[in-house]
Parts: structure tokens; sequence; C-alpha cells
């Protein structure tokens, strides 16, 4: 399969989407152009003008021909990304061996949410919230570890439900007063009842088995305003999973949530009792729809004394999460202050008392 790149209006240099400027730029003649100038030169070229079906059909075909598949021989990771970026490690294990391969059309997205923010202000992001852990190691943010901070669009599954539940249990108001010499408690019994609809929309759970479902479900909410047509353009530079659970497998996750929000919304309307007990419960859910979409995040994995901790930031908020290694000897000298500055204040306080 021969490179494919996106070629610059003005001199024919290969173009790279921009995250701080949504844009795409040329890094030989430094032009910029906005996604719809790049569109119509496209057409220009083409020498006609495409009706919304036709598009679509262009869409499926660039996906076919420039998507290309990345398998880690260490790890098993799979990455999609076109066929202009060079993955040169294993975001996941840091193995630099990957081979590629051409991916099948069905795992083209319907949408995604374009990085907001480019590599050098994710560093940056990342260099301030490290400032806040004074026990993490210092190699941590060295110029050849941030060199592995990668920019990846995440497979992820957004649901839709109608969903409507039930729930009935036993209640009761408790009243105590006196009379005379004597204090009395007065104890009602109900029976309750609850029933109600509710329409759930963009409820996200990712589609990869290697991500961690909790480190992805920490950077939510994702602004879906945003979500737009999926274009291989917009991987240009970037990095893509491509997901190895469908939405049949994350479903079991996604029904939870929809179920657990569903019953504590029953659950609240149930005010002005002493005790609630939720007896029986029966929620359902109907005309569930998910479409497959990409979502940015920014990857850096770290390997330290044998074990690989995963830092994660979200791509279009800048919020960030992850499990960060401690440095013993940092952690020692920085107990060691806070326990001599302790033993000061106390020496001091001991002065002034004696």
């Amino acid at each position: 399969m021969g490179v494919i790149v996106y070629k610059c209006i003005n001199c024919g240099g290969p173009l790279a989407f921009k995250a701080d400027s949504q844009n795409w730029t040329c890094d030989y003649c430094l032009s910029e152009f906005s996604e719809q100038e790049v569109r119509n030169f496209i057409n220009n070229e083409q020498g006609e003008a495409e009706t919304a079906s036709a598009a679509l059909q262009e869409l499926e075909e660039e996906y076919l021909d420039k998507a290309q598949g990345y398998t880690c021989e260490s790890c098993g990771a799979e990455i999609v990304t076109d066929d202009t970026t060079a993955a040169t490690f294993c975001y996941y294990c840091h193995n630099p061996t990957i081979i590629p391969r051409r991916l099948e059309g069905e795992y083209r997205p319907e949408k995604v949410i374009p990085f907001q923010f480019n590599r050098e202000q994710a560093t940056e992001i990342f260099k301030s919230w490290c400032k806040k852990k004074p026990l993490l190691s210092k190699q941590f943010t060295t110029t050849s570890e941030l060199e592995k901070l990668s920019g990846i669009y995440v497979p992820f599954w957004l649901f839709d439900s109608h969903s409507m539940g039930e729930i009935s249990g036993d209640a009761t108001r408790v009243r105590t007063y006196t009379s005379g010499d004597t204090r009395y408690t007065e104890t009602k019994y109900y029976h309750v009842h609850r029933e109600g609809k509710a329409i759930f929309r963009d409820l996200p759970a990712d589609g990869s088995k290697k991500m961690d479902d909790e480190l992805m479900s920490v950077l939510e909410p994702y602004h879906y305003k945003d979500l737009t047509d999926f274009s291989m353009s917009y991987l240009s530079g970037y990095l893509a999973e491509k997901y190895d659970m469908d939405q049949n497998d994350v479903y079991g996750r996604v029904s939870g949530i929809i179920r657990n929000h569903m019953n504590t919304l029953l659950r609240d309307t149930i005010q002005g009792y002493s005790t609630v007990s939720v007896k029986n419960t029966d929620l359902k859910l109907k005309n569930v729809k998910a479409r497959y979409v990409l979502l940015p995040v920014w990857m850096f994995t770290y390997q330290f004394k044998g074990k690989t901790y995963m830092f994660a930031m979200n791509g279009q908020t800048g919020k960030v999460a992850g499990k960060l290694p401690i440095s013993r000897g940092r952690a020692s000298s920085w107990f060691g202050a806070i326990s001599a500055a302790v033993f000061v204040c106390l020496a001091i306080g001991g002065q002034f008392l004696w």
C-alpha cells in the first residue's frame, strides 16, 4: 500500500491536524487551513461536487485505504493510525517492536472529538500536576520520559436508552411525645410504590480491554457537543486504539450504571419518612442504541521498579488522573522534614510552657 498524505494547498507538503488551532497546518510553508478549506480542495481536485451519500462513501473508502494497524508483539495492544504516522513504541509496555497491517472497515468510528490542545500544552499540564505530588520520583518528569507522552484516540461506545422502572417497599414514620410522666413512641407503617421514566443519552463505556475502566471514568465528562463526523485526517500526528470489546461486550457495564441511576432517581422521590426499606425493583431498558466514537486522551506510561504506572489526561478538558509511583527516598526525606518541623514546634512550645 502506497503512502497517502493530506497535501498542502499551497506547496503540496503533508498536512497535520493541530489541536490548539483546530486546523491543519503545513510544516514546510507554515500555511494553515480549516477543515472546510481542505475538503473544498479535495473536491476541486476530484472535479465534482459530492452529494451527502457520496461524502459518506468517501469517508468509508478513506478509512479502508488509509487506516493502518499496529500490533505490539509484547502485550498484544492494537493501535490505529493513518499510514503517514510512524509508531516507535507501544504506549502500554514501551516495546519498540510494532508490526503494521490493514484494518477492516467495520472498525471505522462514527464520530470523533478532536484534541483541543497540543503535546507541548499537555506536557505543561502534566508537569503542573506532578508538582503537587511531593513524593513523586524526580525521574518521572525528565525530558526522556516525557517524550513517551502520546496523544491517543480511545475507542468508546456512547449509549442512549429509554428506561422505565418501579420500586416498592416499606416505610415508617416515628413520632415521640410525652403525656404526663410517660414518654410515648408512635410508629406508623406504610407501603410505598414509585414508577417513573427517564431518558439517558451519551452514556460512555470504553471499548478497550487494556484501558483501565476506572481511569477512563475519572476522565469524564466529555462535552459531546464537540462530536464531529469521523475523518482519518484527525488521526494525522496521533494514534488511535482499535476496540476489542463491541457494544454487546460493554452493555452489561452500561446497563448496570443506568439501573443504578434509575433506582436512585426513584428512591429519591420517597421523602418524609423516618425509614425506607426497598423490597422490590423492576427496571426495564428500551430503545437502547450505541454508536462508536473516538475520544481524545493523552497517555503516559511509566515503568518503575518492575511495575507499570499509567497516567491519562482528557484531551478535550485537560482533566488528569493516574496512579503514580512513590519515591522511597523522597518519602523518607519528606516525612523526616515534617517530623523535624513538628519536633521544633513542640520544643519551642515546651519552652514557653516550661
